[in-house]
């Protein structure tokens, strides 16, 4: 859990840095967008969160996840495909792929009251 704590001080740190004293009070839910292979618990991250956010103008945030497809790109033919599933062939030519995307974790939105 010391990794998802350090991934909640962050995003509390980010959105900080970012909007006014004024506007952090007013913010209802976070979403984050994590990549199928971030390797991180969200159910962790949310405890870190929670921890965090005590005695702070999060205190009222709620923090919600979106899981992201994976973003492949074939080796031979070039095409670029999404998918929720592991994938090791490309559905076009049979070709290996690649990962391009789907390892992040980033803030997706922020939703005001």
């Amino acid at each position: 859990m010391h990794h998802e704590l350090s991934i909640a001080e962050k995003i509390r740190h980010y959105i900080e840095s970012k909007i006014t004293p004024e506007e952090l009070k007013n913010i209802s839910k976070i979403t984050i967008g994590v990549g199928k292979l971030a390797m991180v618990d969200k159910g962790h991250i949310k405890e870190a969160f929670d921890l965090i956010k005590e005695n702070t103008d999060f205190k009222n945030v709620e923090i919600d996840f979106i899981t992201d497809e994976l973003h492949y790109q074939c080796r031979s033919c070039g095409k670029e495909f999404f998918s929720k599933n592991l994938e090791t062939r490309c559905p076009e030519c049979g070709g290996s792929i690649r990962v391009k995307d789907g390892d992040q974790i980033y803030i997706k939105t922020v939703s005001y009251k």
